[in-house]
């Protein structure tokens, strides 16, 4: 796989001001270790968190090695399949010995044995808790208490640790002191303040909803809703195939999917507890369905990237609503209970003036006049459409007029076929998106579970300063979120 030009590239290139080919050849030079402690080999939320931490460090700097006890050797087969599935056949994580410890350009050590005089940073996880002891913070050791198994805080354990690698080999600030961070408050304190929180559900809890968007957020989502006591089934919508450029920050996607629509990625990661109907399709288009075949489910998941379909999945007005989003080195959840008085996301979100709608899109991408992707999406293509399409665009048209498609068949086409390896695409970094799909399966456990304690919620968290908030704000008393809420 030739990931010469990735998003965490093009994100690291944007934080430290320098060219990509800079930052290409500094990852490409780097070594990073990821380390099992020992006494942590028996636990499954430590191998969770080592497994991700080697996937996700993968994703920007090829060279990776391992340190792993004997009891744990049965993870070198996991990691290399993860090395051989993002970078092609026969690439391998390396076996580390301790007389390499010094020669690193970062250590991600998972457990609660600080590495002292090493580039080192230390992460552990109890239920809902994620830990953090960064390089150079001093002390002997992480602490960590016994808790049941919890991928939550396990994942987020992994997202911090990489985080903190990622900033040391560009040589950017660091989180100063250790911390954790409560994946069911959101409160941060220092380590050993906080329980471990619920158990999680012995007995598998029952979804139905839609996931709206397949992208790295959605990645995170779905590889933690993977490992927890969840069944039942799921919509999942996305118009895109999936490219080169999104091995940098999609902690599922490997090279067996290149080429393949993103929807049909998740479904088989979500196999066999969840069952998928994957909807290869525009959102605006799919919404058609609700017409004919569909209702609105309870709870609809959204990892989108603009805000004219933000504002479009909250129109519909599910009961729960999860919105992922992430943008540089900053996560952003928000949560919008319908029977809340919480923010919606039309509150919460502005859209852009110069942000296209989706019908300017496609009618710039496949050369269909705006009037006919809005009221006629599901005509067949006629001698007009192709007459009216920009001259470069009529062959294409003309062939799916001959073939009698349907204006939305031809975008579909177009989304699937023609958009392959853009490298216009935006910076992103494996963490970030990860830690926002963690987030986003906590907010859909706790949703499942029961609990009503975060029905609204405006999540933020920054790599770069280790400070988070978790707001409780209410939409104006002119929202049309109330109007809804009231009938509902």
């Amino acid at each position: 796989m030739d990931l010469n030009v990735t998003r965490p590239v093009r994100a690291a290139a944007q934080l430290v001001r320098r060219s990509e080919e800079f930052v290409d050849h500094l990852f490409k030079s780097a070594r990073i270790l990821v380390r099992l402690d020992e006494a942590f080999c028996d636990f499954q939320d430590a191998r969770e968190t080592f497994l991700l931490a080697v996937n996700q460090c993968l994703r920007f700097c090829p060279n990776i090695e391992i340190y792993l006890p004997p009891a744990a050797c049965d993870l070198v087969e996991q990691c290399n399949h993860i090395a051989s599935s993002v970078h092609g056949d026969g690439h391998k994580a390396v076996l580390a010995s301790t007389e390499d410890f010094r020669t690193f350009s970062a250590i991600i050590n998972i457990g609660s044995e600080k590495l002292r005089d090493l580039p080192c940073t230390t992460v552990n996880s109890s239920g809902w808790i994620a830990r953090v002891s960064p390089a150079g913070s001093g002390g002997s050791s992480l602490i960590w208490n016994t808790g049941a198994p919890n991928p939550i805080g396990a994942h987020a354990a992994a997202c911090l640790g990489v985080s903190q690698a990622f900033l040391h080999l560009l040589n950017e600030p660091r989180v100063p002191a250790p911390f954790e961070i409560s994946l069911l408050t959101y409160e941060i304190a220092a380590p050993g303040e906080f329980d471990s929180g619920p158990l999680l559900p012995v007995a598998p809890v029952n979804i139905s909803a839609w996931l709206v968007g397949c992208g790295g957020v959605s990645n995170g989502w779905a590889y933690t809703m993977k490992r927890l006591p969840v069944q039942g089934r799921l919509g999942i919508v996305d118009r895109q195939s999936l490219g080169v450029e999104n091995f940098g920050s999609y902690v599922a996607a490997n090279k067996y999917y290149v080429g393949k629509p993103k929807v049909d990625l998740i479904r088989d990661l979500l196999h066999p507890a969840i069952t998928v109907t994957p909807y290869a399709d525009e959102f605006e288009l799919f919404k058609i369905r609700l017409k004919h075949e569909l209702s609105v489910p309870p709870l609809i998941v959204g990892g989108v990237d603009n805000v004219h379909t933000r504002h479009s999945i909250q129109r519909l007005w599910p009961k729960h609503l999860i919105d992922m989003g992430a943008s540089g080195l900053t996560s952003q959840v928000l949560v919008k209970s319908l029977s809340a008085p919480g923010l919606c996301l039309l509150g919460a979100l502005e859209r852009n003036p110069d942000e296209f709608t989706y019908f300017q899109r496609l009618s710039q991408q496949t050369g269909l006049r705006i009037d006919r992707i809005v009221n006629a999406p599901t005509a067949q293509i006629d001698e007009e459409d192709v007459a009216s399409a920009p001259r470069e665009m009529r062959e294409q048209l003309e062939l799916a007029r001959q073939r009698g498609q349907l204006l939305c068949g031809h975008i579909m086409r177009q989304n699937l076929t023609l958009e392959g390896n853009d490298t216009d695409f935006a910076p992103a970094v494996p963490f970030v998106t990860s830690f926002t799909g963690v987030v986003g399966a906590a907010e859909t456990m706790k949703y499942l579970m029961g609990c009503r304690d975060l029905e609204s919620l405006h999540f933020q968290y920054s790599f770069q300063s280790g400070r988070s908030r978790a707001l409780h704000m209410e939409c104006a008393r002119d929202c049309e979120c109330l109007s809804h809420a009231t009938a509902a």
